[in-house]
């Protein structure tokens, strides 16, 4: 009989490390762990004499073959300017992805080198002032850099469209929080569109500056990792991205500590601190968008309406309580 469609398979874990060890310069010794299951499937790779790899399997139809290429275009760049970040190791062909014929369809995968230590879900004053320099560095190899491949794109205008598009005919019973939405698109259009631009630097983003994607040692050496959401935007985008996500374990202090780290290496404009308040928000919008283009009720659950009605409630709390501090 015809095997019935599928939309996500789990791939066999030892059939994946033979492809490794067949392909790369990995010892036929190492084990392989199913460690993480996203938007991609993240599997831990471990030779006999404890180095690591991570090996990660894009979802089928997630990103395009051109999109992956710029995500390992721009980690080999800042790897070369010694950015500590989870670079893509090359085969022995010195291929840096391949191919897997999956149910679904075509899938791409990457092996990485492994980010050493752990994550910390709470950031340490230390910590965040860390991480907001090692920002900087990027931000600093990135301005004025653009790759029309690259997996998002953040400008403002095209980031509301989206969100309109596909929050649209889900708020459609909740008027009041779909009219937010658009007296909330008026506003950033007008505030961006009078902003100074000479004060906007634009960039290539991580686009996902949060706890998940960095790992501590104890010795103080952070690594990034986890590149999948970059794209190019203002790059105190990634400032906002960092301020927003697990916002209630983030002091005063501990959002200080990040941007003065951050300015040690690459100083903001009062332009781009004053809409710090809008690039955070913006980050809240995008991952509510994309929760739900993903979450479609086809190939993954669909979010109910009044939880998505409730998100944007949320948001409006959020941006009007930053506000209140510009």
């Amino acid at each position: 009989m015809n095997h019935f469609p599928v939309s996500y398979s789990s791939l066999d874990a030892k059939s994946l490390l033979k492809l490794v060890v067949d392909e790369y310069e990995v010892d036929s010794k190492s084990t392989i762990t199913f460690i993480k299951r996203g938007f991609n499937d993240t599997y831990l790779i471990t030779g006999p004499m404890g180095n690591k790899y991570i090996l990660r399997i894009y979802n089928y139809n997630w990103r395009s073959r051109k999109s992956i290429e710029a995500e390992i275009d721009l980690l080999l760049l800042l790897d070369s300017e010694n950015i500590n970040v989870s670079a893509p190791i090359g085969n022995k062909q010195n291929k840096y992805y391949g191919t897997i014929k999956s149910p679904e369809g075509e899938r791409y995968f990457v092996l990485f080198s492994y980010a050493e230590g752990l994550q910390k879900r709470k950031l340490s004053i230390e910590q965040s002032y860390l991480l907001g320099s090692e920002t900087g560095k990027i931000h600093s190899i990135t301005k004025g850099l653009k790759n029309e491949n690259a997996a998002q794109n953040y400008d403002i205008s095209f980031q509301f469209e989206k969100t309109m598009h596909i929050l649209g005919p889900i708020l459609i019973e909740f008027q009041e929080e779909y009219n937010y939405l658009n007296e909330l698109k008026k506003d950033f259009l007008n505030t961006f569109n009078k902003a100074n631009k000479s004060g906007l630097a634009n960039g290539i983003c991580h686009g996902d500056l949060q706890a998940e994607n960095i790992h501590f040692t104890d010795e103080g050496k952070l690594t990034l990792f986890d590149f999948d959401f970059m794209g190019n935007g203002y790059l105190a985008y990634d400032i906002g991205v960092f301020i927003w996500y697990d916002h209630k374990n983030k002091t005063k202090e501990i959002i200080d500590s990040f941007i003065n780290g951050y300015e040690m290496q690459r100083k903001l404009s009062l332009t781009e601190k004053k809409l710090l308040p809008y690039f955070s928000t913006l980050r809240a919008l995008f991952q509510m968008t994309i929760y739900c283009e993903l979450n479609d009720g086809q190939y993954l659950p669909q979010w109910a309406p009044q939880q998505i009605a409730d998100f944007v409630k949320k948001i409006k709390n959020w941006h009007e309580k930053e506000m209140q501090k510009y």
